[in-house]
């Protein structure tokens, strides 16, 4: 209406060289979450987890060159006076060109007593080299997502990460030096059964089993495996847009599962585990796939002060569950129904540059515990070759397939 165009297709930055960075800016008083200078390494990701939103959204994956992070990097820590850069993107260690950077980043930051990070570690690619490197100038505990507790729901999710994976990944940091581990995880995947959920328990029994198999001389105390779970929300965007989503009881069900079996392993007092909220996850879910019907709630929310409720101490679920039944807001229809294969989303007016027939494909494979290789193994024909950038214009012979 009034002269809109009915679809609006996305616009991306081909060359993230040549994308705008700030070469200072505005340092807070007081300390804040992110208190430290970020620089984003790549946009997009190869690997087509198919829960995550970001990783279609976002595709193809574009990198910046390993100078301009070095630059950038250097540029940030001066200019603000912070002393942790923090190299971030959606998968870091898939960078091609990471140990050179890390090189080059490292005798910087080791000079200037800058501690780094890199969040989003891969598990199937973490490697001694990498270890070394990161834990050059600080070493804080490190965090991998395996996501799932059996590979058979890996597999579901596209994890494509194996329990061999997870298992030399850690044992590596063990040996390492490292004491701390923490494992993210979901509950409430589509498919999930309580033998999915029991092997979470196990897997981080089996972790820190893998510690205490070092030699005696080179622990440090008791390890601290923590295993962190949320609840899944479907979201726009990805093949499990069409999935149906668990209810608040079911997830505090599954919670109080998982909770007794963590307290039956025999290393539960070197396992910690903690558990995202079940109301808030419900209402993120009515959220992520509502339509404008919802606008009412969320200004109704508003005037009766629902303003932080990101935040624990100021979410007020009766005043939510309040507006949604008096709005008459169906929890089964946004949430609690598997969505029907040509049923129109109202996000479907924007082209993400990924089709919808390639995201129904892989909601089909999910269910058949079918795996799709990574971007760089393979090109799937999602439709982000279109944009004519990053991954999508390498060589085909690297990918082993067409970049149709």
């Amino acid at each position: 209406t009034n002269g809109a165009p009915a679809i609006i297709k996305k616009r991306i930055m081909k060359d993230m060289d040549k994308s705008y960075y700030p070469k200072n800016f505005v340092v807070p008083f007081i300390d804040t979450v992110h208190d430290r200078a970020i620089v984003e390494v790549m946009r997009g990701c190869i690997r087509g987890c198919r829960f995550c939103q970001a990783g279609f959204i976002y595709r193809p994956l574009r990198e910046k060159s390993s100078d301009t992070l070095c630059s950038q990097g250097k540029s940030l820590c001066d200019t603000t006076g912070y002393e942790e850069i923090s190299l971030s993107s959606l998968s870091t260690s898939d960078y091609s060109q990471i140990e050179p950077m890390l090189e080059e980043m490292l005798s910087f930051t080791e000079q200037n007593k800058i501690n780094m990070t890199l969040p989003s570690l891969r598990i199937d690619n973490f490697s001694e080299e990498l270890l070394n490197k990161i834990k050059t100038v600080r070493k804080s505990g490190l965090t991998f997502a395996p996501e799932a507790g059996t590979q058979r729901l890996r597999d579901v999710i596209n994890k494509n990460i194996s329990e061999d994976e997870v298992m030399s990944s850690c044992k590596i940091a063990f040996e390492g030096g490292y004491t701390s581990v923490k494992l993210y995880f979901m509950l409430g995947l589509p498919g999930e059964t309580d033998e999915d959920i029991a092997a979470i328990a196990e897997l981080a029994n089996d972790i820190a089993a893998t510690y205490f198999e070092l030699p005696k001389e080179e622990r440090q105390g008791r390890p601290e495996i923590t295993a962190s779970t949320s609840f899944f929300v479907p979201k726009p965007f990805t093949p499990f847009q069409w999935a149906p989503m668990g209810t608040a009881e079911y997830f505090d069900e599954k919670r109080r599962f998982l909770t007794g079996k963590v307290r039956e392993q025999i290393n539960q007092r070197s396992i910690r585990y903690i558990c995202h909220d079940a109301v808030t996850s419900e209402l993120e879910g009515i959220f992520a796939r509502g339509d404008r019907k919802l606008s009412d709630v969320i200004e109704k929310a508003y005037r009766k002060g629902c303003i932080f409720d990101a935040w624990t101490d100021y979410f007020r679920p009766d005043v939510w569950n309040e507006l949604l039944d008096e709005l008459s807001v169906d929890r089964d229809f946004y949430n609690y129904r598997e969505r029907n294969e040509d049923e129109i989303f109202p996000w479907d007016f924007i082209d993400i540059g990924v089709s919808k027939q390639f995201l129904r494909r892989e909601y089909e494979n999910a269910k058949q515990g079918k795996v799709t290789p990574n971007c760089k193994q393979k090109c799937s024909g999602c439709g982000a070759a279109s944009f004519h950038a990053g991954i999508c214009m390498m060589d085909r012979t690297q990918k082993g397939g067409s970049a149709q």
